[in-house]
C-alpha cells in the first residue's frame, strides 16, 4: 500500500518556518499579484464620480425643460398682450395660466413681469428649476419681446 501524502504534510508549519520565513513567504505571495484588491479601491473612488455625472445630466436636462416651458409661457403671455386692445395684465393672466398648465412640476416659484409700451411688449419669466442633484439650483430666464398690434392709418389714402 502506498502512502498519499496531503499538501499539508508537505508545507510546514508557521512555527517551523518562524515569523521571518512567514512574512518572507507573505511578501512573495503578494508579489506575485500586485494589484489584488486595486478594483475595489478604483470602484470606491469610480462610483461615486460616475454617479455625480449621471445626476449632472439629468439636472442639465430638467434645467433645458424648465427654460422650454419658461420661453413657451413667455410667448404667449407676449401674444396675448400685443394683440390689438390689449393690455399688459391681460398678458401677465396668459402667462401665468400657461405656467400653470404645463410648468407645475419642472419650474419653481415662476414670476412674469409683462412690460407693454405704445410700440412693444416685453414679457419676462423668471423661475427655478428643479432639483435633482441636492444643493445644486439653476435660475431660468426667458425674455420674450414683440412689436403690439396697432391701427395705423395710410398717409397716401386719403390724398387721392
Amino acid at each position: 500500500m502506498t502512502a498519499v501524502r496531503t499538501r499539508r504534510a508537505e508545507r510546514p508549519s508557521k512555527t517551523a518556518v518562524g515569523t521571518v520565513g512567514w512574512l518572507r513567504a507573505r511578501w512573495r505571495r503578494a508579489a506575485a499579484r500586485p494589484d489584488e484588491g486595486a478594483a475595489t479601491a478604483e470602484l470606491t473612488v469610480g462610483m461615486p464620480l460616475l454617479l455625480f455625472m449621471i445626476m449632472m445630466i439629468f439636472q442639465a436636462g430638467v434645467w433645458m425643460h424648465a427654460t422650454h416651458v419658461a420661453q413657451a409661457a413667455a410667448s404667449r403671455a407676449a401674444n396675448t398682450a400685443a394683440a390689438y386692445q390689449s393690455s399688459a395684465g391681460a398678458g401677465q393672466g396668459a402667462g401665468s395660466d400657461a405656467l400653470t398648465a404645463i410648468g407645475s412640476g419642472v419650474l419653481r416659484n415662476p414670476s412674469v413681469s409683462v412690460t407693454r409700451t405704445a410700440t412693444e411688449v416685453r414679457v419676462e419669466v423668471r423661475g427655478r428649476a428643479a432639483t435633482v442633484v441636492p444643493g445644486m439650483s439653476w435660475g431660468v430666464r426667458a425674455v420674450v419681446v414683440r412689436p403690439v398690434e396697432r391701427w395705423v392709418t395710410d398717409p397716401g389714402a386719403g390724398a387721392s
